[in-house]
């Protein structure tokens, strides 16, 4: 609940912020940090070597691996920050925007901060003190890159608003992961307790850059053939889809790491986990997809404004996959907290292939064509997570894939009201976007309300947890 809730806050603060800063920026200003994060993204992946997965995962913690895995990360840190920084030409040639290096070289600094947070990071999420974790992210984001941003970008500095914020961010959020933890930095080193770090470390490092590839490249392809601004308006609209999947698949993520590693023997206990997992998914995501899809030019229109209309049809493509973009990620979780990181790194690399593939051929097609072709990648992706699960592992995801079927059908039958009433309100009516939107948050609760009333076994089992869940949430309000 405490991550739900700091999730949802985080991503609240985000589309409030992107509100204020879209109408504060350019889309070329957007694009030209992203393509410069997409190069931090991946030297931070080699700059973290999996240490702090490894601490959580690991059954047994002496404080010769804690003091051990913070001179490790200490040092990668400082080694890649000086690697970004001196490689910043070549890395900005990548996209041939004369503007990138120069923040490239200011963001090799980020990863010393980062790395400085990363064991008490680490320590917090063993500890399953998730009221801390979820303090700092909306914290950290709040004041160090909410409260930065968009006072340089009121003050006219354009895109160095955003790499500001961004420093400011990884910085406060180190320091109030160290002072939560309680744990001061103490370097060490051990032979083999490293080694044991290591070849968990080596897998996980491995499957984040699996991600990495998977989660960037369709960026690098957009921004190298389309340029800064179709990189603006995608990675905005990417931005704006993932903060569902955000709440979802990295709280669950968190979560379900440190304490399916307690219990990783147990492969019923992890089946059922991972089922319910799917089935809150489903229930949730799905008609929010169906929402979205049928209302995105105002849901575009409301959060950032006219000048971004050329992302509507990208956010309609890609929030279709919504369900996928939330659910492929559960796998990787199973995998890694039962120790099979190496099978979570071939999952991931797989994943990247397939966004290389259809961001490739689809930007032939413009952004519309990259958004197909990604979310194709994506829903590729989930089934053959399904494979592997059972078919290595024997873990099955036979009551998860009933529920995804179960709440495709209701979600056709959400869709006949909703595209009534948005015609009505958008098209009969001519209101502006904010009221259309409300009448169809509206139509889609009463819809839902309805089948709750009247047909509740048509939720499957996974309307049990949810409304626990909803429950505990009304009592503590």
């Amino acid at each position: 609940m405490w991550m739900f809730a700091g999730g949802s806050a985080q991503a609240v603060l985000k589309i409030l912020i992107l509100m204020i800063l879209s109408r504060l920026l350019a889309p070329a200003e957007f694009g030209l940090v992203a393509a410069a994060l997409t190069v931090v993204a991946l030297a931070e992946v080699f700059g973290k070597i999996g240490v702090a997965p490894s601490i959580v995962q690991m059954e047994i913690l002496t404080e010769d691996h804690v003091r051990t895995g913070t001179s490790v990360t200490m040092i990668s840190g400082v080694l890649v920050g000086l690697i970004v920084y001196f490689l910043a030409e070549p890395l900005g040639q990548l996209y041939a925007i004369d503007e990138l290096p120069a923040i490239i070289r200011v963001f090799s600094f980020i990863f010393l901060f980062r790395a400085a947070g990363l064991v008490s990071e680490a320590l917090i999420q063993r500890q399953l003190e998730f009221r801390m974790l979820a303090l700092v992210l909306v914290f950290s984001y709040l004041i160090g890159y909410a409260g930065v941003a968009v006072v340089l970008a009121w003050q006219g500095a354009g895109a160095w608003a955003l790499v500001a914020g961004q420093m400011a961010q990884a910085a406060l959020q180190s320091a109030l992961l160290i002072h939560l933890a309680k744990y001061r930095i103490k370097p060490g080193y051990d032979g083999p307790k490293l080694r044991q770090m290591l070849h968990f470390g080596f897998g996980a490092t491995l499957t984040q850059i699996g991600n990495y590839v998977a989660l960037n490249i369709d960026y690098l392809i957009v921004g190298r053939v389309l340029g800064a601004a179709p990189l603006g308006l995608y990675s905005r609209a990417y931005l704006l889809l993932s903060q569902p999947a955000n709440i979802v698949g990295n709280t669950a993520d968190k979560v379900l790491f440190p304490v399916l590693s307690g219990v990783q023997t147990d492969r019923p206990r992890v089946e059922r986990a991972y089922n319910t997992t799917i089935g809150l998914t489903a229930i949730t995501q799905i008609p929010l997809s169906v929402l979205l899809c049928i209302y995105a030019e105002q849901v575009i229109g409301i959060l950032m404004g006219p000048q971004w209309d050329a992302a509507i049809a990208p956010f309609q493509i890609m929030v279709c996959a919504l369900f996928f973009r939330t659910a492929y990620k559960f796998t990787g979780t199973i995998l890694r907290a039962i120790g099979k990181v190496y099978h979570a790194a071939a999952l991931q690399w797989a994943y990247g292939l397939f966004v290389a593939i259809g961001a490739g051929v689809g930007v032939q097609f413009g952004l519309q064509g990259v958004a197909v072709g990604t979310s194709l990648a994506v829903a590729f992706c989930y089934f053959n997570g399904l494979i592997l699960l059972h078919r290595v592992f024997e873990i099955s995801a036979r009551n998860g894939m009933m529920a995804i079927f179960r709440h495709t059908g209701l979600a056709f039958l959400f869709a006949g009201p909703l595209f009534g009433v948005h015609h009505l309100t958008a098209q009969y009516l001519k209101w502006a976007d904010l009221p259309v939107f409300i009448f169809g948050c509206i139509t889609l609760t009463v819809s839902f309300a309805l089948v709750v009333a009247i047909l509740p076994s048509a939720l499957g089992e996974e309307r049990h947890p949810l409304f626990s869940l909803l429950n505990k949430i009304r009592r503590k309000v």
